[in-house]
């Protein structure tokens, strides 16, 4: 009994080395490189409108209240009660008893009641840290030291249009409030001050 042949191998092809391949050419390096620039101006622009336009909000937001200083005290308490409908933020305060949160380690502090409402067209942050309480004396007291020193402190929260939110605003110290301060974005954004009532 014969056994079979075994088959022979097929032929080979002759080894071809790949073709180089190509780097990218210069006109789609140049347009890389243009893109990158228009996208890098459209956000410098973007950063700038924003910056701009939160400082014309703070203008506006002040004229009212330096207005009410010339007007009667009692006209004042009615602004308060009754804000004007085309003020973007709201911003209401009232005496407060300080209730002290696990974490007060002593000393003596004050509290305020704050209500902000959003009345704008766009959303606002509303942070313990954009709030200052203003002494009867005209001491500006800032509220950074006392945070979570307050049982009730008002909430960080992003209010959109028609909402509201509320608190405890609290500074180190034992004084008699006069008035609060409300600084958006730590005064990048809208400035608005209430009378304590």
């Amino acid at each position: 009994m014969t056994q079979p042949h075994p088959q022979p191998f097929p032929p080979q092809q002759p080894y071809q080395p790949m073709p180089p391949k190509q780097g990218m050419s210069t006109g789609k390096k140049l347009g890389l490189g243009c893109g990158a620039f228009l996208l890098l101006f459209f956000l410098m622009g973007g950063c700038m409108a924003a910056l701009s336009g939160g400082s014309d909000g703070s203008e506006s937001a002040q004229a009212p209240s330096e207005q009410t200083e010339d007007t009667a005290e009692g006209e004042v308490e009615e602004a308060a009660e009754e804000p004007a409908e085309d003020e973007p933020v709201v911003l209401t305060a009232e005496a407060a008893d300080f209730v002290p949160s696990v974490l007060h380690d002593g000393g003596d502090y004050t509290s305020v009641h704050v209500a902000v409402e959003n009345n704008g067209d766009t959303a606002i942050e509303v942070n313990p840290l954009y709030f200052a309480l203003v002494a009867d004396d005209g001491t500006k007291k800032d509220t950074t030291s006392a945070l979570g020193m307050s049982e009730s402190q008002i909430d960080t929260v992003t209010l959109d249009p028609g909402q509201r939110a509320e608190g405890l605003v609290t500074a180190e110290g034992d004084f008699t409030p006069a008035s609060v301060e409300f600084e958006e974005n730590l005064g990048l954004g809208v400035t608005v001050t209430a009378d304590i009532g």
